[in-house]
């Protein structure tokens, strides 16, 4: 059976779409005769005619939708791949809740918790079921407004925006792959993105790292500027705020139970001691591990 029907469903929805190799996840081919493949950004369109020929010289392209072009952020929801992926992440926690294995829709719903998000209203928005039992959801993006490349959770929880030079791309509903075929779990038109999942994956500039006073006597003391940095934030990024911080201060030489009570208290002012505390001795191994100590 041709795609054709899946490329212009896609395009009815507002997407941008261009050929996939048959089968496959990588552009298609331009030729058969040809050991390259196509700049799939310069092959992109939402033109009805021009997706009615590139299917018809190949209908069985699989259907690729470009995130940029169309507008939208697709948070790709994954099954575990191994034992305790959540390892050194701020939410190594849910191993304690949920066993070795945490799949990436438990892990989205814990981000969705923290920020303050209303799970129903995230998930109520178009979603593709992926040949793995992942899924797709379908977000629109606020134009104008550029998107980090950087994961919620690597391999968990990982997102296809306009980051980048081309953005990202998945495949749409009816590509298939050796693992099976991706499916339309549901036809709801594609929700705008809430306001806390776009301050969790907008762009922003790398914090800058606070400046060691050498010169002066610590005062129980230099992470002063990191129980600011916590306080400060703004609530959707309080937890990754005080990740962070914990492992700056672990750099700066910080006892851990100095970190915990100060930042713990910066960031526990409406409530979440014990997360926070789990969060700051998540933040010492990794930093630790990082530098060998």
């Amino acid at each position: 059976m041709s795609l054709i029907g899946y490329a212009i469903t896609a395009l009815q929805q507002g997407m941008h779409v261009f050929p996939v190799q048959p089968g496959e996840k990588t552009p298609h081919k331009l030729r058969p005769d040809r050991d390259y493949t196509i700049r799939w950004s310069e092959e992109v369109t939402n033109d009805l005619n021009r997706v009615i020929e590139i299917w018809s010289w190949s209908p069985m392209a699989n259907i690729g939708v470009a995130a940029k072009q169309s507008g939208l952020l697709v948070i790709d929801c994954d099954l575990p791949k191994a034992p305790n992926q959540l390892a050194g992440t701020p939410y190594e926690s849910l191993h304690d809740k949920w066993g070795p294995l945490v799949d990436g829709m438990d892990v989205l719903k814990e981000i969705c918790e923290r920020y303050g998000g209303d799970w129903s209203a995230l998930t109520d928005t178009y979603t593709v079921c992926t040949t793995r039992k992942g899924a797709h959801l379908y977000l629109r993006w606020p134009a104008g407004l550029q998107a980090s490349q950087a994961s919620p959770v690597k391999g968990l929880v990982d997102v296809r925006g306009n980051g980048g030079v081309h953005g990202g791309y998945v495949l749409g509903a009816g590509s298939r792959t050796a693992s099976g075929p991706y499916v339309a779990e549901n036809a709801s038109p594609i929700r705008d993105a809430p306001p806390w999942l776009v301050e969790l994956c907008r762009e922003r500039p790398p914090p800058a790292r606070p400046t060691p006073l050498f010169a002066q006597p610590r005062r129980g003391g230099s992470i002063g500027g990191l129980v600011d940095t916590v306080r400060d934030a703004v609530p959707g990024n309080r937890s990754n705020a005080l990740y962070w911080s914990a492992r700056a201060a672990c750099s700066d030489g910080i006892p851990i139970e100095e970190a915990i009570d100060q930042l713990g208290a910066a960031y526990t002012g409406r409530g979440g001691q014990r997360q926070a505390e789990a969060s700051v001795r998540s933040a010492y191994r990794n930093q630790s591990r990082k530098e060998g100590l």
